[in-house]
């Protein structure tokens, strides 16, 4: 057990996508309206805003974590013909 050196820990600060963002605010402010845009997610996949702290941890972390956003965001990026690749569009609403 002495041989194991102690953790050290480096934190690497960095900004929110454009994507995060809107949903961080829409989650903040609890704009249900923006969170249920695209009409198609059923009450089960709704997101919850009783724990708002989860919920902006989950935003930060990665915003298709949120229940309907990954649905919405891709058909929001079909529509404006920005990024049609899955795994592109899922590095792109990181901001890590």
């Amino acid at each position: 057990e002495k041989a194991v050196p102690p953790k050290q820990e480096t934190l690497v600060e960095v900004e929110l996508t454009a994507v995060q963002k809107q949903y961080y605010r829409a989650i903040f402010e609890q704009n249900t309206q923006f969170l249920l845009r695209g009409g198609k997610i059923r009450a089960s996949e709704r997101p919850s805003l009783m724990n708002l702290a989860m919920q902006l941890r989950k935003c930060c972390n990665h915003p298709y974590l949120i229940n309907g956003a990954e649905i919405t965001i891709k058909d929001e990026e079909e529509l404006k013909n920005k990024i049609s690749d899955p795994i592109e569009r899922l590095v792109a609403c990181s901001g890590k």
